[in-house]
């Protein structure tokens, strides 16, 4: 006969995974919004609390929603259900989903969002760039961000092309020479362009991360290693599927009465805009001519 699962038994599987004590000491990890002892029958993992995704988890009546990113960053005086995060509390509670976040005991973890970015590259990993010696016994312990080398060398345009095979990209930022040859290399998925120096400091030739902002983009040039900006979602979305199926593995351990779900209505909030002449003045009604033929 199948047990019935709380949501309490549900944080307990994630500290399995990921403890929580690997988190952040600024982090907001765990229960977020809902009942520990509530019972469910479904969850959904998604990488956001978003509007969306917590209907979708109405939707598919998960009564937990597990996500990377958590509801709150920092502590809230008010919250005003007009406007986030506020409106996506109210959202929760009026259909019943109980929001958990997994976020830098995640990353930090052997199961999560670097070593499964990592294994996407089949990056021989060596090292973290940063660890806490305490933790570094535990075998679910990796650091956040990893380092090693690459299966075979290339150029740096060269891996641009395969990170964006491996992540489905349209665009990706390239900050140094393209053609500089690259054996080892660094990751740090979401933002994690403060531990640059560390990949620098491990002779790392390229770094692999999101949301580089234009100063560290200067001194990623001036440091003389190129850096690659996959973007925050496109870095961290691989690891909702193994989440997910680490989940239901747990479920199925426990002989637990309860559905794992991968959310479906996610995807990068931005758009990127790509200009071309020739577009824009077929836009503007222009057609060209090349060779005696209308180019239509």
């Amino acid at each position: 006969m199948k047990t019935h699962v709380t949501v309490a038994d549900v944080l307990q599987w994630i500290d399995d995974l990921a403890p929580f004590r690997f988190a952040e000491t600024w982090d907001h990890c765990g229960l977020q919004v809902g009942d520990p002892q509530a019972e469910i029958c479904a969850l959904l993992v998604a990488l956001d609390p978003t509007l969306s995704t917590i209907r979708e988890a109405a939707q598919r009546r998960c009564q937990a929603l597990v996500v990377h990113h958590p509801l709150f960053s920092k502590p809230q005086t008010s919250l005003f259900l007009d406007r986030p995060p506020g409106h996506n509390v109210a959202e929760a509670i009026r259909h019943n989903v109980h929001i958990i976040s997994a976020h830098t005991n995640l990353d930090a973890a052997s199961c999560g969002t670097n070593s499964v970015l990592a294994q996407a590259m089949n990056l021989n990993v060596v090292g973290s760039l940063e660890s806490h010696p305490m933790e570094e016994a535990d075998p679910r312990y990796l650091g956040l961000g990893l380092f090693g080398f690459l299966p075979e060398a290339c150029s740096a345009l060269e891996l641009v092309q395969r990170l964006g095979q491996i992540l489905h990209l349209q665009t990706v930022r390239l900050i140094g020479n393209p053609e500089t040859p690259l054996h080892k290399v660094a990751l740090c998925t979401g933002s994690g362009v403060s531990l640059l120096g560390r990949a620098k400091q491990n002779d790392c030739e390229a770094f692999i991360t999101g949301d580089v902002k234009y100063h560290d983009a200067q001194s990623a040039l001036d440091q003389g290693i190129v850096v690659i900006d996959i973007g925050h979602f496109a870095s961290e979305a691989l690891v909702v599927a193994p989440l997910a199926e680490a989940l239901r593995a747990a479920a199925r351990r426990h002989n637990a009465a309860v559905d794992v779900w991968t959310c479906t209505v996610e995807s990068d909030p931005f758009l990127t805009v790509i200009f071309d002449d020739r577009r824009r003045k077929r836009l503007a009604g222009t057609i060209e001519i090349s060779g005696g033929t209308a180019d239509s």
